[in-house]
C-alpha cells in the first residue's frame, strides 16, 4: 500500500504588508507573464537613469558620481502649446559660483524626458534653490 500526497498551491504571506500582485498572480498562473513585463520595464528605468548620471558627470567634470548628492540645480521653462514644459537645467555644487546648463537637446540625446531628469534629481537627493529674476537672466 502507498501513500500518494498532492501539492497544494498556497499563497502564504506575511502579516506585516499586503501580498503584492506577482505573489497573486501568480498562484494563477499569470506572474511570469507580468514579472518579465516589469523586469524590462526595470531593465530600460535603470539604463536611463544611468544615461542621465553619465551627462551630468560628463558636463559638471565630477571625479564619482556620488557627488551629485551634494549638487543644486534650477529648471528654466517655456510654453509650447500652453502647457509648462521644461526649457533647460542648471546645475551646480554648493562651492561652485556660476552654473552648467544642460539644454532640452541634450536631455532628450540620453533618452530621458526632462521630467525624467529633475526626479532622477530629486532622488539623489539634490537641492532645488530658487534665484532671482536678475540672476535667471544673466544665466539665460
Amino acid at each position: 500500500m502507498s501513500i500518494i500526497f498532492k501539492k497544494k498551491k498556497v499563497l502564504l504571506t506575511p502579516k506585516s504588508h499586503a501580498p503584492s500582485p506577482s505573489q497573486i498572480l501568480g498562484s494563477l498562473g499569470l506572474g511570469p507573464v507580468i514579472g518579465i513585463l516589469s523586469k524590462q520595464e526595470s531593465i530600460m528605468k535603470d539604463i536611463i537613469e544611468e544615461a542621465i548620471e553619465k551627462l551630468i558627470t560628463e558636463k559638471m567634470l565630477l571625479i564619482s558620481t556620488r557627488i551629485i548628492r551634494s549638487l543644486e540645480y534650477f529648471a528654466s521653462y517655456k510654453m509650447i502649446n500652453g502647457k509648462k514644459e521644461i526649457k533647460s537645467l542648471f546645475l551646480k555644487k554648493k562651492i561652485w559660483s556660476s552654473f552648467v546648463r544642460i539644454d532640452y537637446e541634450e536631455m532628450r540625446q540620453t533618452g530621458a524626458m526632462p521630467k525624467e531628469f529633475v526626479a532622477f534629481l530629486e532622488k539623489k537627493k539634490c537641492k532645488k534653490i530658487k534665484i532671482s529674476r536678475e540672476q535667471l537672466e544673466n544665466y539665460i
